[in-house]
């Protein structure tokens, strides 16, 4: 990891150490506050430069699994996909079995290694987030709503990483614009020729309780990122 990606890194452990309070404002502010500082790092005139200098950051497959699990969680496998998209990767299940022939699901990361470092960070603080709300929220309320509830958390994130995505780029370069949207494009790319994968079937559907859903939803939006930043360093609170 580079020297830059490393400074902002830590400022963001010591902002999202600040989520472990009770506070639900206090948690978003900080959350709001470290993906905005992701978002400005990726879009930084140092880091889009020099379009040609590839070599500094290259193409490359994450090392390990980013998730990995005999039965796929639905809320984490759509997190996976969501961060990464986001953050300029790749993903793909590299599908193996265990020793008893059962099927074992393993999410892998391909793209530059400043990007897979930041989704793995962020997926690696959301889905102990997404966990600690869902049990405090959802606990004794059945399967269904657990479920419907985290999945709704993972959407209020993928709407307010659209919101924060707008506000860095509202103040960036068009260049650097172009060059980090490619991010990801480049990295499908390298991962589809290299591993040439099969297309798979859409999954079925699953009951959904839109109660829970929708009070996850607004959750998942406030705790990531909150609204927009305004004066004084408080977050807009989404309405239920």
């Amino acid at each position: 990891m580079d020297q830059n990606l490393q400074t902002v890194i830590a400022k963001i452990q010591k902002l999202l150490a600040l989520s472990q309070s009770s506070n639900a404002n206090e948690a978003a502010t900080a959350a709001a506050i470290a993906n905005k500082l992701i978002d400005q790092y990726r879009l930084s005139s140092d880091d889009f430069q020099d379009a040609n200098n590839a070599d500094s950051d290259p193409l490359v497959d994450d090392d390990s699994y980013i998730y990995e699990s005999g039965r796929i969680t639905r809320w984490r496998a759509s997190l996976v996909m969501i961060l990464s998209e986001h953050y300029g990767c790749a993903c793909f299940n590299d599908i193996t079995h265990n020793p008893e022939g059962r099927q074992v699901s393993r999410y892998k990361l391909v793209g530059r290694k400043s990007d897979i470092e930041i989704t793995r960070y962020m997926f690696t603080w959301l889905s102990a987030e997404c966990e600690r709300l869902t049990f405090s929220e959802a606990r004794g309320k059945g399967h269904t709503f657990s479920n419907s509830y985290s999945l709704g958390f993972v959407r209020g994130i993928k709407d307010q990483l659209v919101v924060s995505r707008k506000e860095a780029e509202s103040t960036a370069s068009s260049t650097a614009i172009i060059h980090m949207n490619a991010r990801y494009d480049e990295a499908n790319d390298f991962m589809e020729k290299k591993y040439k994968l099969r297309k798979t079937k859409s999954r079925s559907s699953i009951y959904m309780d839109r109660y829970a859903y929708d009070n996850g939803r607004v959750r998942g939006a406030n705790t990531h990122l909150g609204s927009a930043m305004g004066s004084g360093g408080k977050v807009k609170l989404l309405n239920g």
